[in-house]
């Protein structure tokens, strides 16, 4: 896979001030590593985008794992996502719209996430999210869980055609962020393995060549405007709407090409070796480790 970087500003996600509109004695609730939540969901729903089991990669270092990619909204006022650990679910979700409080046990205070701001969700984490506002806020999010099994399972690869990729043009492709699988796991899964979530620009005809290697598998998922997914596995290209994703493995290569007239947004999910991050800088904005 080549290096790539990329510069596009980012809002900033600022440390929330200490304090409730909302009051956890009102709510159900439990308490999780320390930390006290909702124990049930509020006014939120999510859209799965792709989910597909990394053993078909032939990551015997995490089988059992899928990767999945889900869109999110939070509801205006009191939309509330409950409290839960990430102690087997190493994620990254990244705030889309609107302003988002976050309630860490690895930080003192909750934390406002305005549009660009990051989540790593790794390690023993837990948490939970609240949205205080009247406007929904929007997220997407990419984890790595368990599937229920630990053993590999492969399914069939489809056949690839003759396929060349195009050289990058007009567009620019940046790492927001990663989580080292193996620290996640304590060393007990995914040796040499990062979640890692891109975002990338595609002016209007450009073109964005596939970044990852076989046994890489990337998920995309459109945000703004729209694009011709070309791949190897298939005759023919398809059309990738807004809010639209798909699932790229299998060794399976492709590019996206913005056939419209306005940029197209993407953001992808992959599961590569944490050594091609090396070099790579992550400009996604996070606030946690502020709060320490």
């Amino acid at each position: 896979m080549t290096l790539r970087t990329a510069t596009l500003g980012l809002a900033i996600a600022a440390l929330g001030t200490p304090g409730f509109a909302f009051d956890l004695a009102d709510v159900k609730t439990r308490v999780l590593n320390g930390l006290e939540g909702p124990a049930g969901a509020s006014n939120i729903s999510n859209q799965p985008i792709a989910n597909a089991p990394l053993a078909d990669e032939g990551l015997s270092q995490i089988a059992g794992y899928n990767l999945r990619t889900r869109s999110w909204n939070i509801s205006g006022d009191t939309g509330i996502v409950p409290i839960h650990s990430h102690a087997d679910r190493p994620a990254i979700v990244f705030t889309l719209t609107g302003e988002i409080f976050e309630y860490r046990s690895d930080a003192k205070d909750r934390i406002l996430h305005s549009a660009g701001g990051l989540s790593l969700e790794e390690g023993d984490v837990t948490h939970w999210w609240l949205n205080e506002g009247p406007e929904d806020v929007r997220l997407i999010a990419f984890d790595v869980f368990s599937a229920g099994g630990d053993d590999m399972v492969m399914t069939e690869t489809p056949e690839q055609q003759a396929f060349d990729l195009p050289e990058p043009s007009d567009a620019v492709l940046e790492l927001l962020g990663l989580v080292d699988i193996e620290a996640h796991y304590d060393g007990a899964q995914g040796d040499g393995l990062a979640l890692s979530a891109y975002r990338a620009v595609i002016e209007p005809g450009g073109v964005l060549p596939s970044f990852v290697d076989a046994g890489e598998p990337l998920q995309v998922w459109v945000w703004e405007g729209a694009v011709a997914e070309h791949r190897s596995d298939a005759d023919a290209p398809v059309t990738l709407a807004a809010e639209e994703g798909a699932h790229l493995g299998g060794g399976a290569q492709a590019y996206w090409e913005n056939t419209g007239d306005v940029s197209a947004v993407l953001f992808f999910g992959v599961v590569e070796p944490l050594s091609e991050t090396e070099g790579v800088p992550q400009v996604g904005v996070q606030a946690h480790h502020s709060g320490d």
